[in-house]
Formats: C-alpha cells, sequence, structure tokens
C-alpha cells in the first residue's frame, strides 16, 4: 500500500512538473517597464520600417511593416503608459490591408489617442488614420488612401499635425506630362474622417508661386501655425532649357486653417533672401529638386517661424553649403531683436558629394520654449554621415544643449523642458576597420542619460528601424526591431534620469477618479483611472443641468475616450456625473475655442 502511495505521489509530481514545464515554454511576452525591454511584438519577419507617436497620456502608439514573401503588411500596437500593451487591443492592429513593399514610414498624434500613418509605396503616398480603439477610422479605406506621387522613391513628404484633430501633408510633386518638368508644393489638410478640413478642399491645394518665368520649387520646408493654420516655406527657381536652373529666391507664405494666405499676405509669399540654384547645373548627382531638402521650417510657439536653408556654390570646382538660420514674425518681418543678417550657420564642404537623401535633408525643431534646434548634415568619412543640432534661442543666442546623431533612422522628440531626445540605428555589422558594430541609440540634449545597445554582427542584419514618441511628462519611448538575440519590436522608456526600470501597474489601487479636456475639432475627452466591468453609464451636462450627451465607462479604451457629438459643443462650462465601482464620478469642463 506503502509502494503504491509512493508511486501515485511520483506520477503526480512528474505531471506537475510538466504543466510547469508547458506553462514557462508558453509564458506571455514581457510587459510592463523593467531591466528589460517590454516586447510589442514577436515576430522573426524582418520589420524594416518602425514609427511611434505620443497617446495624449504617456504612452505610446507603435507602428512597424512586417515583410511578407510578397511585401509587407502594416501593423500597430497601443503601450500604455506603464509599458502594459492596452488589453483592448486584442491583438496588433492592422493599418492597411495591402501586402506591398513600403519605403518609409511616419506616424503623428491624432491628439484622441490614435495615429495618423503615412507611408510610401515606390513614389506613391499613403495615408490612414488609426483610432484609439485600433481600428481604421470612419471615412478611411482599410488599404490606406492615396496621396499623390512624389518626384521619385527616395524623396519625402514633410507631415504636422494642425492642433486641431486633423493632419497636414506636404510633398514635391511634377506633372506626367510636361517639358521640362516643373515642381510644386501639394499639401492636403485632412480631418479625423479624411474630409478636408478646416474648409480645404479634399484634394488639397497647390503653392510654390513666385516672381519668375517658368517657375520650379527646388525645396521646402513646413509646419503648423496658430488657429490651425500653416506655415511654408520654398525656394524657387527658373527653368532655362532641361535641367539648367535661373535664380530665384527664398520666400515664407503663413496660411489661415482653410489654406487661404492669413491677413497681410499674398499666395506668393514674403521673400526672404535670394536662391541661387547654379550650383546644380555643375553638380553632377544633383537634379532640379533635390531629394535632399534644403529648407526646414519651425513654429517658435508663437505667431512667428524660424527658417533654416542653404545656398550651395561652385567655388574652383569646389561644391560649398552656405548655411542660415532666420526668424520671421506673425507677417513675415524681421524678428525683433533679430540680427538683420540673420545667423551664419557654418559652411558644408561637399566637393564630390552628391545627393545623399532625405536623411541629410536640413531639420528644425522647436525647443517649446521660443526658440529652435537648427539641424545640419556632416560627413565625416564614407562611414560617417551625422545630423548635428544646435539650439538658439528667440534673437539667435546660441544656447547650450547641443546635441547630434547618425541620420540612419534618426528620430528626435521634445523632452518639455527645452531639450530633446533623438535616436538612431545601424542594421548590420562593421564591413571594415573604421566602420561601426551595430547599435541602437536614444541620446538626450543638456546631458540626460543615453541608451546605447551594441554588438558585433559582421554582415548579419541585427536591428530593423527606430522609432521615439515623447510622453509629454519629460520622457520618451523609444521603440526598435530586432532580429539577433531578440526577435520582434521592443519598446523601452526614458526620462532624464535615464532608462525607466519600473512603473507602477496600469490597474490603479483605490477609488476611481475622472479628469478631462475639450479637444477641437475632437470633442470632450475623458479619461478615468481605472475602468470596471459592466457598462456603467457617464452623462455631462450643461449649467441648466441639461444632459449634452451620454455614454458608456466600459467605451473607455485603456480608460481614455471621448463623448460622442461634443465636437461641437457651445463654449460653456460642462459637468460629467456618474458611478464607477459603487464610486461616485464628478469632473468638470471649459470649452474654448
Amino acid at each position: 500500500m506503502h509502494a503504491e502511495t509512493h508511486r501515485v505521489r511520483l506520477l503526480f509530481l512528474s505531471v506537475l512538473l510538466s504543466l510547469l514545464a508547458l506553462m514557462l515554454l508558453a509564458r506571455p511576452a514581457h510587459s510592463a517597464w523593467s531591466a528589460d525591454p517590454v516586447q510589442v511584438q514577436a515576430t522573426s519577419a524582418l520589420c524594416p520600417l518602425v514609427g511611434a507617436c505620443d497617446d495624449g497620456h504617456a504612452g505610446a502608439i507603435v507602428v512597424w511593416q512586417e515583410n511578407t514573401a510578397t511585401g509587407g503588411l502594416l501593423k500597430a500596437r497601443h503601450l500604455l503608459a506603464s509599458g502594459d500593451l492596452d488589453p483592448a487591443w486584442s491583438a496588433a492592429a492592422v493599418v492597411s490591408t495591402i501586402d506591398v513593399t513600403r519605403s518609409a514610414l511616419g506616424v503623428l498624434t491624432d491628439g484622441a489617442g490614435g495615429s495618423y500613418v503615412w507611408w510610401m509605396e515606390s513614389t506613391q503616398l499613403w495615408l490612414t488614420h488609426v483610432t484609439h480603439a485600433g481600428g481604421v477610422a470612419t471615412g478611411w479605406l482599410a488599404r490606406g488612401r492615396n496621396l499623390g506621387q512624389l518626384p521619385t522613391s527616395a524623396h519625402r513628404p514633410l507631415a504636422v499635425t494642425d492642433g486641431s484633430g486633423g493632419v497636414y501633408v506636404g510633398w514635391l510633386t511634377t506633372p506626367i506630362i510636361g517639358f521640362p518638368p516643373a515642381a510644386t508644393i501639394r499639401v492636403v489638410h485632412l480631418g479625423p474622417a479624411g474630409a478636408g478640413a478646416g474648409g480645404w478642399p479634399g484634394g488639397g491645394r497647390t503653392f510654390g508661386f513666385g516672381d519668375v518665368a517658368n517657375p520650379t520649387v527646388v525645396s521646402f520646408g513646413l509646419d503648423a501655425a496658430p488657429g490651425g493654420g500653416l506655415w511654408l516655406s520654398w525656394q524657387i527657381a527658373e527653368q532655362f532649357g532641361f535641367g539648367s536652373l535661373l535664380p530665384g529666391d527664398l520666400r515664407v507664405l503663413r496660411t489661415t486653417a482653410a489654406g487661404l494666405p492669413a491677413s497681410g499676405w499674398t499666395a506668393s509669399g514674403v521673400v526672404l533672401a535670394g536662391y541661387d540654384p547654379t550650383f546644380i547645373n555643375s553638380s553632377p548627382g544633383w537634379t532640379s529638386f533635390p531629394r535632399t531638402s534644403q529648407i526646414a521650417l519651425a513654429n517658435d510657439g508663437s505667431d512667428g517661424a524660424f527658417v533654416v536653408w542653404s545656398q550651395g556654390e561652385t567655388n574652383a570646382g569646389e561644391l560649398v553649403f552656405h548655411n542660415f538660420l532666420r526668424h520671421v514674425d506673425g507677417s513675415g518681418a524681421l524678428f525683433s531683436g533679430w540680427n538683420p543678417a540673420g545667423v551664419d550657420l557654418g559652411d558644408l564642404f561637399a566637393n564630390g558629394l552628391t545627393d545623399t537623401g532625405a536623411q541629410a535633408s536640413l531639420r528644425a525643431f522647436a525647443d517649446g520654449h521660443g526658440g529652435v534646434f537648427a539641424g545640419l548634415p556632416w560627413f565625416a568619412s564614407e562611414f560617417t554621415a551625422v545630423m548635428r543640432f544646435t539650439r538658439f534661442d528667440a534673437v539667435g543666442a546660441v544656447l547650450p544643449g547641443g546635441i547630434g546623431a547618425d541620420q540612419s533612422g534618426l528620430e528626435y522628440a521634445p523632452r518639455g523642458d527645452g531639450g530633446m531626445y533623438i535616436a538612431a540605428f545601424k542594421p548590420s555589422g562593421a564591413a571594415g576597420p573604421y566602420e561601426a558594430d551595430a547599435y541602437i541609440l536614444v541620446a538626450q540634449s543638456g546631458g540626460g542619460a543615453s541608451f546605447f545597445e551594441s554588438k558585433t554582427s559582421y554582415s548579419a542584419i541585427r536591428y530593423g528601424d527606430v522609432g521615439l514618441a515623447s510622453t509629454g511628462d519629460g520622457g520618451a519611448i523609444f521603440a526598435w526591431f530586432q532580429l539577433i538575440d531578440r526577435q520582434g519590436v521592443f519598446a523601452l522608456r526614458l526620462n532624464p534620469a535615464g532608462v525607466v526600470t519600473g512603473v507602477p501597474p496600469t490597474a490603479i489601487n483605490g477609488p476611481p477618479t475622472l479628469r478631462m479636456r475639450f479637444v477641437p475639432g475632437i470633442g470632450v475627452r475623458a479619461l478615468i483611472s481605472s475602468v470596471p466591468a459592466g457598462r456603467e453609464e457617464l452623462s455631462l451636462h450643461d449649467v441648466t443641468g441639461r444632459v449634452v450627451a451620454r455614454t458608456s465607462i466600459a467605451d473607455a479604451v485603456g480608460g481614455d475616450w471621448v463623448f460622442p457629438g461634443t465636437e461641437r459643443l457651445a463654449n460653456g462650462i460642462y459637468f460629467a456625473r456618474g458611478v464607477s465601482g459603487g464610486v461616485k464620478l464628478h469632473a468638470r469642463v471649459t470649452v474654448v475655442r
């Protein structure tokens, strides 16, 4: 009897150990911030494109292309502030249903917990809108919306949010029929449902006018302007025969939210400086509309904008780019206290350097404190291509906090205190004695702690691409794809002190709390600290007590949602009432347009 009992115990122990082993083998991917990165998506397929944007609540939307035998699929995940994957997204969201090769990807927040995603398929530009719930927004095609065609597959669009739930996307375009082809700027301004926003036509508007015969735009920059409008700057030249250019000028324009010239402006904008494109005529590898943009523009957080630009010159057979920075006010005039000559950013000696592509384009990045980071390319050798940022204040004085990184996969995000995060990567190992090994990097301006990982990889691809999103609380979420040692899309969180290794879990102990704010063009946005089971109702009232909107708390995705039908609420004070888990909820919101 004793021997029989002993055998039963051994059998029970054996089964228990087997079950434990199976549980360990099938354990879920690591989530929540710790010393190890969070696995956003497990995959052994190469992901050559990764992007990220903030979700408005200290988390991030991560988007990537996952390659297939016939191209690739665009997917997305919502990463909560805690590092947990949003449980309301049952799986990775399908951003586009088309299986195709893509060459570029960009991700921007929609201000309501979702994202706008653009990508390139050869020379074709596409855009879609992913909601906070992880689906393609109403009014958008599951495949994405085709915006137009760029001159080459190496050109890139510029995209910015309008501050009211919509997005601006601009690109250089040339006619299919035309000799010689003249480039213009095409810009669309779209709202959450895909219709033209602010009074724009759905197909967009054309810009890039000037006072020269046979005009063509060489380069352009754009950024959002106050009130949902747009800042544009461009270099225009005169075409003389096929491929030859004559001098033109550098212009800046401010528009309303409807795309019309702002008060006091004309469609031709204001001339900031002359522009001589004749270096293109004698420089092999450069064309009438370079892939490397020679302009960058950033709003100053108020009524004005900063413009960074280059002027190429061939001198004694050597190609040199002279670089400048200027600050204009809301009328296009020189900003008060600014040197009339602008700021000389120095020269780039580029003899023998061809048009290296969009990764070497000039950059301008607002510091959020009235100043700007001006980014210029720098080439030390055939293995070193860097983008260096220098910070300037509103009157052009250099501030501490410059930073630089390799051009490959370059991403940057605001820190909120006037500083910035910058990220880059190198996919494979060294092919020669002077080349770096594969690595991923996030650095901070002003001495903030960095993250760097590098491994000897030889010719094998270790990393695919990187994405970077500001969390709005002084931190950033860094995402990347990895193929060796780890397989899949991963993420970590940084703050000024370095990598974050512990954040309270998503489920918050204690009674639930409710906060609200009004987002123009979106509606009243609510955030609840914990979401109970069931369908407990929340109502929104005006000052007379009249119910103006109702919603179910169960509809809150990750505790974040928008009251339906509140995007057109009249200005005033509104109150929310409800019950969650037996706790009464109260909150107040002021609607001001």
